[in-house]
């Protein structure tokens, strides 16, 4: 009898994993990464190719804040010294937009596939994730390494966008 109940739990526990029951939401995904606290009741349009055997793929979200949630957004930002006025630096600006490095082409559709335009009043935040480091807002190696695995923000301080974007190769 107790082998029984012992296999039923793990077959819940299996099927329960299969279909995402105990994943986190895109709130605290991206809550947990950035370092500030999104609603957990605010709808926010993502896609996520992650899958396979590896996990790679790329996470990426646009959060759109009324006025109020925008304000409180803006302080955590403000308050977070991780989070660095715009301009982008070079690196992300070409891993974002693509653009030439070295007499390389980098074509990059990342700010394409978000729907993000050119955003030149706001803040930004890089986490360098490659070998399970978190190296915050340094970006040197970025195109030195046959993969990439890396965690962008970028607020949108016009139009109270937050774009998120976390890839994994």
């Amino acid at each position: 009898m107790k082998r029984r109940l012992a296999y039923m739990s793990l077959f819940i526990i299996i099927i329960f994993s299969l279909t995402g029951c105990f994943s986190k939401s895109i709130n605290k995904e991206i809550s947990n990464s950035l370092g500030i606290k999104i609603p957990k009741n605010l709808q926010i349009e993502y896609e996520d190719s992650h899958g396979g055997f590896h996990g790679d793929g790329a996470t990426l979200a646009k959060v759109e804040f009324d006025s109020n949630d925008a304000e409180n957004i803006l302080a955590q930002i403000k308050d977070n010294d991780n989070w660095e006025g715009l301009p982008l630096s070079k690196n992300i600006e070409i891993r974002m937009y693509g653009r030439k490095k070295d007499s390389v082409v980098y074509n990059s559709d990342l700010a394409e596939r978000l729907d993000m335009p050119k955003v030149d009043n706001g803040y930004w935040m890089f986490i360098d994730r490659f070998d399970g480091e978190n190296r915050i807002n340094d970006d040197r190696l970025l195109f030195d390494r046959y993969a990439a695995n890396y965690t962008i923000g970028i607020y949108d301080a016009e139009s109270n966008t937050l774009y998120y974007c976390k890839y994994d190769s």
